[in-house]
């Protein structure tokens, strides 16, 4: 099984955002299904749409966040594989 982290991520055209404060909302038209994303979720996306590759992603998390790269690793694991499985990521 491959790692999320090795994969080429990019937000879906079916995917909006909204801008609320320092965190996002997306709504995925087709499915009708909203996603509320905190700050470093915010993070996540944003590097994402810019097409930062999702293993730097990480690296440039532990530095801006002050985390250690087990603990970024494991939760961008935990997000990306929800954003994908709902079709908000997909494979660029």
């Amino acid at each position: 099984m491959s790692d999320i982290l090795d994969e080429a991520l990019v937000p879906s055209v079916d995917a909006v955002e909204s801008a609320v404060g320092d965190e996002t909302v997306i709504l995925h038209l087709k499915s009708g299904t909203y996603f509320g994303l905190d700050p470093m979720g915010t993070r996540i996306w944003a590097m994402l749409k810019a097409g930062v590759p999702t293993a730097d992603i990480c690296k440039r998390l532990c530095e801006e966040f002050d985390v250690t790269q087990d603990v970024v690793e494991a939760d961008a694991r935990r997000f990306l594989s929800e954003l994908k499985a709902n079709d908000i990521l997909i494979n660029g």
